[in-house]
């Protein structure tokens, strides 16, 4: 088969250049393993799909922050959310995120399947081999035998997160094969899983908190947000920001550590004052009593025992060092991260296709003339927030303007 454009990937990147490009006059396929296309779309958000953020900056990509920049000049946030409106989606704001009017992630499938009107979907084929064609473009040979060829194809395959949903590191590999660099793909946006012997009772129990990310001893990012413990570690959106540092450093055989401050609402500097208003408001209670109302009774003696203090300790008789401990443990309870719950748990993949490798104002492989790349298949991650989305959808709708450059239209 022969096609002007070959989409490798019906994920949110694969949909939005198929739909940018249906109507262009080119013959445009698009190739997706799995039986239907926008299975992982579906999932995220927990089925809400929070596609964008009103603070859609590049800093909010890290290291990637540079190449995204100019991607986002090519493709402004503006001209994202503009493409969203052509295609009939009405959008709503929570908290500055992005949603479907209907806060339904098949809204959004739905007008970017319609969207797709004339592109030629290969559902259940899967592309096993990539390389470049003699007369120019590129081949694809599908795992059923059949070959395709095309002067431009799109590589949208996504990550290595949430395998189940059709994302299982096979779009990697395939570009590594052709001969592009690939860095360490780690699990993002993702549970951490931590060691420490109250885990385990504090198995459900959701605080507010904020954590800082520890790494050989030194801060390296601070999140605050709902703390969920569970038996393996702690989950929650402040987790998740971390975890992609976390991955990372974990790989160097850095030591990692969480340090939970269970009650952030109390500025540092204050947080002995406030120690002492408890223990005149309970001069004849308990240790324990200290904290009635303020954290949940589980979470209370997990501090206790992190500060060698006991529970039936007279609040008044704490001495200077048996309060300075209990301040440790409210405020720095430390959690040793020994790794993350992996893939199959994350909603993001970290690393990918080397960014040197890709022209950020087009898309286009500087290896391969004819090859073009889009999101999370790239070296690009970003936090919670619509971040992640948002690039697939930049990125697929920079390369579907340079590929119909390439045709003069």
């Amino acid at each position: 088969m022969q096609a002007d454009c070959i989409i490798l990937g019906g994920g949110a990147a694969g949909l939005a250049a198929a739909c940018a490009l249906s109507g262009s006059g080119l013959r445009v396929a698009l190739v997706e393993r799995q039986e239907r296309v926008g299975k992982k779309l579906l999932a995220t958000g927990n089925g809400r799909c929070n596609l964008s953020n009103a603070d859609m900056t590049p800093e909010h990509y890290g290291e990637a922050a540079p190449f995204v920049r100019r991607v986002y000049e090519a493709t402004p946030p503006s001209e994202v959310l503009a493409f969203f409106d052509r295609l009939g989606l009405m959008l709503c704001e929570e908290e500055g995120r992005l949603y479907p009017r209907t806060r339904m992630a098949a809204s959004v499938l739905d007008v970017l399947r319609a969207g797709c009107d004339g592109v030629t979907l290969l559902t259940g084929r899967e592309a096993v081999s990539l390389a470049p064609s003699r007369r120019g473009g590129l081949c694809v040979q599908l795992a059923d035998g059949e070959g395709l060829f095309a002067p431009a194809v799109l590589a949208a395959m996504g990550g290595s997160a949430a395998p189940h949903l059709g994302t299982d590191g096979s779009g990697a590999r395939l570009l590594e094969s052709l001969g592009h660099t690939v860095t360490p793909l780690f699990p993002a946006l993702v549970q951490l899983k931590c060691a420490h012997s109250a885990l385990r009772s504090l198995k459900g129990l959701r605080v507010q908190a904020a954590l800082t990310l520890e790494i050989d001893g030194a801060p390296a990012a601070r999140e605050e947000g709902e703390l969920l413990f569970a038996d393996y570690g702690v989950s929650g959106v402040c987790v998740f920001q971390l975890s992609g540092l976390a991955a990372r450093a974990l790989s160097r055989h850095s030591a990692v550590r969480l340090l939970v401050n269970l009650l952030p609402e109390v500025p540092e500097d204050e947080l002995s004052a406030w120690l002492d208003r408890r223990i005149d408001l309970h001069p004849d209670g308990s240790a324990q009593a200290l904290f009635s109302g303020v954290l949940p009774r589980l979470l209370a003696q997990a501090v206790l025992r992190q500060a060698g203090v006991g529970a039936e300790t007279p609040a008044s008789t704490l001495s200077f060092r048996e309060r300075l401990s209990l301040l440790g443990a409210l405020s720095l309870f430390p959690l040793e991260v020994t790794g993350t719950q992996g893939m199959k748990q994350a909603q993001v993949t970290a690393g990918g296709v080397s960014l040197e490798e890709v022209d950020p104002q087009t898309m286009r492989s500087r290896c391969f003339d004819s090859l073009y790349l889009a999101g999370e298949l790239l070296d690009v991650d970003g936090p919670c927030g619509g971040y992640n989305l948002h690039f697939a959808f930049a990125s697929a709708l920079t390369a579907a303007k340079a590929i119909r450059a390439q045709y003069g239209l």
